[in-house]
């Protein structure tokens, strides 16, 4: 009898046992280590890490935008459209989407912006992304249409966003096609049955934005926020924005303007202001 016991017990210790182990596995990528550590499912540029995470028990076409908002909680959260470049890796990746086909972006049109639907510029038809954080408020920011390679279309379908189906005002990202604008339902109806992932954005603890040249953006479309810091406080301020990829800092009169695009991008060198009194510093291993 002692012996069945001792047998009982040392088989409920090694499931008790397995079952930590698969907790901690699944938990394990919804932190920014566990992101970088997953090198199938993750991306990773100027210090993020972007994973593309799926529940196999979500139920086809879900989670919805209010939902997969705080899937990333509490280490991190949904992921922005911080270049091109990131954006169109994220889309062709051929093993980051595992059983995903599609994602929810944290990107809202404002639906009583007139016609046209797509255009050039930024925000110029009413795009904004907006991402709930981890304390409970929320991150916004001008969508800046060139960093989002919408989806071409196909046949009768016209290339996105075009509210083809009517009130069309979020949008998602769809494996090999591109970002396309979507009913905040997603119903299977509209849409077919789809297989949703979740991309969760991770900060670094630390990165570095070293200088690179002077000059500054005038357009306040590109601008994330403007004060009067020390130096190092301007850093700061980059680094704790889910936005921003750049900044100018004047030394003299500690002026700290903050951007979500870089001079370093070929699209937007266009747009620099040249300027000896501004410093520009730039997040490290960016692409564009």
């Amino acid at each position: 009898m002692a012996r069945t016991y001792r047998a009982c017990f040392t088989t409920m210790r090694l499931l008790l046992m397995l079952l930590i182990h698969i907790c901690h596995v699944s938990a394990a990528p919804l932190t920014y280590d566990g992101c970088m550590s997953d090198s199938t499912n993750s991306y990773r540029v100027g210090g993020w890490c972007f994973l593309i995470y799926r529940n196999p028990s979500w139920p086809n076409n879900t989670p919805l935008q209010d939902a997969a908002q705080t899937v990333c909680h509490p280490y991190g959260t949904l992921a922005v459209g911080v270049t091109y470049k990131m954006m169109q890796t994220l889309i062709n990746g051929t093993t980051i989407w595992g059983a995903a086909t599609d994602a929810i972006l944290p990107l809202t049109r404002n639906v009583s912006y007139p016609t046209p639907y797509q255009g050039a510029g930024i925000g110029s038809i009413g795009w904004y992304w907006s991402v709930l954080l981890p304390k409970g408020d929320y991150a916004t920011f001008p969508a800046i249409m060139s960093n989002i390679p919408w989806g071409p279309g196909a046949g009768a379908n016209p290339a996105e966003p075009n509210n083809q189906l009517g009130n069309e005002k979020i949008a998602s990202m769809v494996k090999n096609y591109g970002v396309c604008d979507a009913q905040d339902t997603y119903s299977i109806p509209s849409y077919g049955a789809r297989a949703m992932g979740v991309i969760c954005q991770f900060a670094p603890p630390q990165w570095s934005y070293r200088k690179r040249g002077n000059g500054r953006f005038a357009d306040p479309a590109f601008r994330i926020a403007q004060m009067t810091v020390p130096k190092l406080l301007c850093v700061h301020e980059c680094h704790r924005s889910l936005f921003c990829i750049s900044l100018a800092y004047n030394p003299t009169t500690s002026d700290c303007q903050i951007y979500a695009v870089s001079p370093e991008d070929t699209k937007f060198v266009g747009d620099v202001t040249p300027d000896s009194a501004y410093d520009w510093h730039i997040r490290d291993g960016m692409e564009y």
